[in-house]
């Protein structure tokens, strides 16, 4: 690999390694979403419970009714969070490709400067 190889490698492995940083940024803000969803979801399911404990027929009734629909958002949000976990999982395979290539370019940099020393 020559010298203009290793710069068009390298700028190639800092554009992906750029990108993956933006995807990792996008997955951490979406994850944070998804986690406040969470939180009023089962926060809203718990003052169901109570209703439906305490309430009259009609309020459990009712009560019962936006609990089926809050579990369907929990089932479909844990959808989403797993899709999320398997995206976050190969961004981070990739970082630490590019942390390898990256390192390879930088041996390979040593490596031919060395070569002009002697």
């Amino acid at each position: 690999m020559g010298l203009r190889e290793t710069e068009e490698s390298t700028a190639d492995i800092l554009e992906r390694m750029e990108n993956t940083l933006n995807n990792l940024e996008q997955m951490s803000f979406d994850s944070i979403n998804i986690t406040d969803r969470l939180v009023t979801l089962i926060s809203n399911a718990r003052e169901l419970v109570l209703v439906m404990n305490e309430g009259n027929i009609e309020e459990r009734d009712n009560a019962f009714k936006e609990m089926s629909k809050i579990l369907d958002k929990l089932l479909d949000t844990a959808f989403i969070v797993n899709n999320v976990s398997h995206e976050l999982e190969n961004e981070t395979v990739y970082q630490r490709e590019s942390v390898e290539n990256i390192r390879q370019i930088v041996d390979f940099l040593y490596d031919m400067n060395d070569s002009e020393l002697l």
